[in-house]
């Protein structure tokens, strides 16, 4: 089941590949694939602060990412990028990730945000927690902007340990800060997308050092 999961993905990424216009995204395109059998690799721990939860109408505002690998932590990648929204922002949503309209009004727009953001995360695996929310709202903004998918290969930590550690608890134990308290880890403050970002990062590698498991390769944490 595992390869079964990495070779669908690969033939959803050279589909997606072939759509894509020149430009960014063809160019990320042209990265390719980390090796998914091999123990450890170039990954890129990822999170988006967004106006909302529906990719098809509301924007990202914040990118948060820092390269790892399941080593360590490249904390000199660390990466924070504001992207102007279409339209004001929403108050309940600001009232979340304390980013305001002021705060935007100098950033890059999606377009240009996406030409920046593309180029980091070719040739890597994604790491976030939750990660439906990054490949979603990723999806959404290229087909956007391309015309064409994004795809690429995540490792999601809220679903690594829902796998590899089953226990009977609540939904809200899964969440980041309080999987960090149960790795004791140290309490940062949330909804920043760089520091959530760290954050999701150091509970990967705070989950596999748990897992102990001999032979683990990256497709074995690969998002399901």
């Amino acid at each position: 089941m595992i390869f079964d999961a990495a070779w669908r993905l690969r033939r959803r990424f050279t589909a997606a590949a072939r759509a894509a216009p020149d430009g960014p995204l063809s160019a990320y395109y042209a990265r390719g694939l980390a090796d998914f059998a091999a123990p450890d690799g170039p990954l890129t721990a990822l999170d988006l602060e967004t106006d909302g939860l529906n990719p098809g109408k509301d924007a990202i505002i914040e990118v948060g990412a820092v390269d790892m690998a399941l080593s360590g932590i490249d904390l000199s990648t660390a990466f924070r990028l504001r992207v102007r929204p279409r339209g004001a922002l929403r108050g309940e949503s600001v009232i979340v990730h304390r980013i305001t309209d002021d705060a935007v009004a100098a950033a890059q727009e999606e377009t240009s945000a996406l030409a920046t953001i593309l180029p980091r995360l070719g040739g890597r695996i994604l790491v976030a927690h939750f990660a439906q929310i990054e490949a979603a709202f990723l999806d959404a903004a290229c087909r956007r902007t391309f015309g064409a998918p994004f795809v690429a290969p995540f490792i999601c930590t809220f679903q690594l340990e829902r796998r590899w550690f089953p226990k009977d608890r609540k939904t809200d134990a899964f969440r980041l800060g309080h999987l960090r308290s149960n790795y004791n880890l140290p309490l940062y403050a949330a909804h920043d997308g760089l520091i959530d970002a760290i954050a999701c990062g150091e509970v990967l590698l705070a989950q596999v050092a748990r897992r102990r498991a001999a032979g683990l390769k990256l497709a074995d944490l690969l998002r399901r």
